[in-house]
Order: C-alpha cells, then structure tokens, then sequence
C-alpha cells in the first residue's frame, strides 16, 4: 500500500489588471508500470503533473506562454483541477489562442461559480471574447453530435456558446441515426451568431428498426442507401426580398445582357473561359483543403504522441516533434535511463511523421496556389466580359428611349472570395 500525502505546490503569481494567487495540492498516487524498460523506482501521474506545473509557472514567469500553455495542459490532462485550468487559460490568452482562451475561462466560471478569482476569470474572459466570434446552435433534436469544423463540441442542446477564431466555419449536427444537417458561417471577431440547424425527421428506418418490423418468415430486403435529405429540411438563410421596382427593372432589363452574350461569339468565349476557370479553381481548393486536413491530422498525432511519451518519462519536457530540434535529431531529447532500442524506435517514428506532416502540408499549399491562379484568371474573364459589355452597349439597352432613365441603375461588382476553406468570385449584376 503506498502512503498518501498532500503536498503543496508554488504557486502561479503575477501582476496583471487583477492580482492573482493561485495554489495547487496534488497528492501522490500508486506507482503505474510504463511498459519500456525504464528502471524507475517511483513514478506516478501525480508526480508528473506536478513537475509540469512547475514548468509552466517558470515558463509564464519567463513570458515564453506557448510553452507555459504545453505544460498546464499536461498538468491538466494527468490531474484535471480548477488552478490548473485557471494557469491553463491565462497562458492561452498570452498565446493569442484567443478561442481556447475564451473556452477554459468560461467552463472554469461554471465550474466554480465561488471561486476566490471570479472577478479576474470574468475580466479575462471578456477580452477574449473581443478576440473571437461565439457559436450559439439550436437542434431540432435532443443528443444529436455537434462539431464545427470536423472537431466534436457537445451534444444538443448545447447550453453554452461555442467559441471560434474569426474566418469561415462549418457546423454541424449529426443524429443518432446517421441523418445530418450543415451551415457554413462567417465569424467575426466580437460578434454572436445564432445558427439553427434542422435534422430531416423520419426520413429513414435504422436496420434494426427495419428487421424487427418485418412479418416472421419474411425475407429480409437489402439495406436501402440512405435518402438524400429533402431540400425543404435543409438549413434556410432568411434574405431580405428585393422592392417590387427594383425586381421589375431587373426582369426588364436582364435580358439584353443575356441576349448581348447570346449575339456574341467573343463574350461566349470568355464567358466559358471564366467559368471553366473558376470551377477548376474551386475543385484544386477542395483538394488542397483535403490536403491540408490530413496535415493537421498528422500533427494532431504527433503532438499527442509526443505528449504520451513526456508524461510517461520517455522524453523530457522540453522535446520538440520535429525541425532542426526536433526528437529525430537531439538524442537529449530522451531521459537518459531510457534503452538504446526504445531511442532508436521512437526516433525513426517522429522522423516518419513529420515527414508525412511536411508533404501534406506542402501538397497543399501548391494546390492552393494553383487554385488562386485559376481564381484569378476566371476573374479576370468575368470582369472582361462585364466591362466588355458596358463599353459595346454604352451601358444602357437600345430598346426605347424610357429605358435611358434606369442607366443610374446600371452597375456590378465582382468580390473575389480567398480563404482557406474555399476559393471564388462573387459577381452582383444590376441591369
């Protein structure tokens, strides 16, 4: 039976807009076998969460945060408590990870509603929100998985917010039964969006379902494919309809535009041009996307190997995964009780990995800029033809000499659209 003793730790202090004092006593546990031989006559969870805790107060002190935020999060993960979280989250907000930031303040202020630092969880949250754009999501079912951006986030009903970097993201609710529904949406940093999401109901029967409905004796059907949602259960965007004057000019006018094209061999060209153009771009940024996913699939898994190995004492705390530095490339990167074999194991593991981590994301970024090339040439073309057309027609139609009075009207704006997730050209006609 091993002995059980509290003992207490430094604790993290600093002068910021509010004074903070914060504690932490971790006790020791029952040593646990680390399954590589590593001769180790005491070793335990508590001991290592300690020890990163300690790394982090000295790496805050020092204002190196991204590292301090690396080591309250081990000290986190081995023993989840409420000043760790608290270190956590201020070493985010130092970091400029403003969303994680805003996600550890807001879950330490629900979990501790009488905490002593109520007042500085509060203050910090509120700047970084400033930083990020907040999630609000409704499902029109219970216990449906949400996620944003492909990384699960709770089930519905969510009761908090969900807290993201500005730029575009995709949310999601998937039902128990598979059936799923998506928005895509702009965050901005500072803003609240409320995003309803609406799962097709009764679509379709489970297998199971199906088996046990059928009468005894009858022979079982295949599994159908599952039924593409109907369009009416999908997500709507309100929009804003146009005045009845304004769409009657439309409607008036569009067709000399069309008919322009119709008349002209050239604008035909460039019109097919800058459509072939800008789908080829929007296919390359699909594949660079997929790209860069597996990316950061590759580093999600060395990151968490590299953490599974420092909390099990293979490697010490200050070990990089990859780089001139990196676990390949410094054999200090190992404790020194750990056997040759294991080093050599472990080194040729991490070098395979940021391999696979650096040509997923080079491959990526070649297919991006090829997709931009293709952006800009298909801009190009719509612009060209846009222009082309004022400058043939005047910019007003010939039919009557009633219709010169709408020339005012006449415009259109082209907005490329560049952003990881997606690349395009939004163009505006008002004819």
């Amino acid at each position: 039976m091993s002995h059980v003793a509290a003992a207490p730790i430094r604790c993290l202090r600093r002068s910021l807009s509010h004074a903070l004092i914060l504690s932490l006593c971790l006790a020791p546990v029952v040593d646990v076998g680390l399954g590589i031989r590593i001769a180790r006559a005491q070793d335990g969870e508590t001991e290592v969460a300690r020890q990163r805790f300690s790394e982090g107060v000295r790496h805050y002190d020092q204002k190196e945060y991204e590292k301090a935020r690396l080591a309250f999060l081990q000290a986190y993960l081995l023993k989840p408590h409420r000043a760790v979280l608290l270190n956590l989250a201020q070493s985010e907000l130092k970091a400029g990870r403003y969303a994680e930031a805003a996600e550890n303040f807001a879950k330490y202020i629900r979990e501790n509603p009488t905490a002593d630092a109520m007042d500085h969880a509060k203050a910090a949250l509120e700047e970084a929100r400033q930083k990020v754009g907040e999630i609000n999501v409704e499902v029109n079912a219970t216990g449906a998985t949400l996620n944003v951006d492909g990384a699960d986030v709770g089930k519905s009903p969510l009761p908090y917010p969900i807290y993201v970097m500005p730029g575009r993201h995709t949310v999601r609710a998937t039902s128990k039964s598979g059936l799923s529904a998506d928005e895509s949406l702009e965050a901005v940093a500072g803003q609240h969006v409320y995003v309803t999401l609406a799962l097709p109901e009764g679509s379709r029967m489970s297998p199971q379902t199906a088996a046990a409905a059928a009468p005894p004796g009858a022979k079982a059907a295949p599994p159908a494919r599952a039924a593409t949602p109907p369009a009416a259960a999908a997500p709507v965007l309100k929009q804003t309809p146009l005045p009845s004057d304004t769409a009657a000019a439309e409607s008036h006018h569009s067709h000399g535009f069309f008919g322009w094209i119709a008349d002209s061999p050239g604008a035909i060209a460039t019109v097919t041009i800058a459509g072939l153009a800008l789908g080829t771009s929007a296919v390359l940024a699909g594949f660079a996307n997929n790209r860069y996913a597996a990316a950061n699939d590759a580093r999600d898994q060395i990151e968490q190997a590299l953490q599974d190995n420092v909390n099990k004492g293979v490697l010490v705390g200050t070990a990089v995964p990859c780089g001139a530095n990196g676990v390949a490339n410094r054999s200090d990167s190992f404790d020194s009780r750990v056997q040759p074999d294991d080093v050599k194991y472990l080194t040729g593991a991490f070098a395979n990995a940021c391999s696979r981590f650096t040509e997923r994301s080079d491959s990526g970024d070649r297919l991006k800029t090829l997709s931009l090339v293709s952006l800009g040439v298909g801009a190009f073309a719509a612009v060209g033809t846009v222009v082309w057309y004022f400058s043939d027609t005047g910019g007003e139609p010939t039919e009557t000499a009633k219709n010169k009075t709408s020339f005012a009207r006449h415009r259109a704006h082209v907005t490329p659209v560049l952003s990881r997730d997606g690349t395009g050209v939004w163009v505006d006609f008002v004819f």
